[in-house]
């Protein structure tokens, strides 16, 4: 597992829209994905991201890459994890350490991890 960003690790961080912000990278990216395991907010599905595999319920190890287009940064998995293969990632409070998944095409919200 790759260490938390320090900027992350920082106390009393503000709520912040990272996503956002042109200073994220990719690899900051995959840091905060594989800093815990993390449970869907329906469904309570268990997901982990490994060595650029996504874990669920430790049954499914789906391949998956992150790439940056236009200011936003996607998840894209080899197989669909939601109802739209690609999704937009967005994390809208540090604190609350949810990020939530919206398809690329409809910009619905997809997919709350938790």
């Amino acid at each position: 597992m790759r260490a938390l960003p320090a900027f992350l690790m920082a106390q009393n961080l503000p709520s912040l829209v990272l996503f956002k912000n042109s200073f994220m990278t990719v690899e900051e990216i995959y840091s905060i994905l594989e800093s815990k395991i993390y449970y869907e907010k329906e469904s309570m599905r268990k997901f982990s991201f490994v060595d650029n595999s996504i874990h669920i319920d430790r049954r499914a190890f789906i391949p998956f890459s992150i790439y940056k287009e236009n200011e936003n940064f996607f998840l894209d998995p080899d197989i669909a994890i939601a109802d739209e293969k690609q999704l937009r990632i967005e994390i809208e409070d540090i604190s609350a350490n949810s990020i939530d998944f919206y398809g690329k095409t409809s910009g619905e919200k997809l997919l709350t991890l938790e």
